[in-house]
């Protein structure tokens, strides 16, 4: 499918730039280089975006405009780098159950921190998931992620916030609030649903945002 994909692309245009989630999280990248390496054309060029979701799109979104300022792929795939350490995603799960079965927590953590209704915080950059903190209760889990975004406000960088959800949609409206609250040096808006094959992974009651500045 690649393969098609990449040779209908160059009968319209002169270069293929294709973007993937994090091949840490998915094969879709090896998948997307070994159909580039078949077609043995260097006109295709395949880069990792190292995140997912609305962290994927954004990285896509602001590749677009600098492609269209007159930039090349190869260009555009070390502008890319640059972007990736500007940005991550952090969000929570409502049930722990879901980190014990992707093998982030054992059965006893996510046992008692879902009776203590403990929500994690987790951030994804550069492929890498990790744990980062825990609160009680989503409306804490909810106040972290507005924090983030005011702690990159205060040191006076524009933040980039892409709101995310599985379940959660008055939640998230509620998130956007809460963030326009912040001032000026901002930008917020509501990607949407996860997809269903992140969301089997992030579970119900997931929320997250994609955190970068400008």
């Amino acid at each position: 499918m690649f393969i098609e994909a990449y040779k209908k692309q160059l009968e319209t245009y002169s270069e293929v730039i294709c973007l993937t989630m994090s091949k840490t999280l998915s094969g879709t990248f090896n998948s997307a280089m070994l159909a580039q390496t078949i077609l043995e054309d260097e006109r295709v060029v395949v880069i990792d975006t190292e995140s997912t979701i609305n962290g994927s799109a954004y990285l896509a979104e602001k590749t677009l405009q600098y492609l269209n300022e007159g930039h090349d792929s190869s260009e555009a795939a070390v502008y890319l780098e640059a972007l990736k350490d500007q940005g991550s995603l952090v969000f929570t799960v409502d049930n722990l159950k879901t980190l014990f079965d992707n093998g982030r927590l054992s059965r006893l953590q996510a046992t008692i921190g879902n009776i203590l209704r403990i929500k994690p915080i987790l951030r994804f950059k550069r492929g890498v998931l990790d744990v980062e903190h825990k609160v009680r209760g989503f409306q804490k889990a909810a106040k972290y992620l507005v924090d983030e975004a005011k702690n990159m406000i205060d040191m006076g960088k524009k933040a980039i916030i892409r709101i995310a959800f599985v379940d959660r949609s008055i939640e998230a409206k509620e998130l956007e609030h809460e963030m326009f609250q912040l001032g000026e040096n901002i930008e917020v808006k509501i990607t949407g649903v996860i997809s269903p094959v992140v969301s089997a992974h992030v579970g119900l009651g997931g929320l997250g945002i994609y955190l970068a500045f400008e």
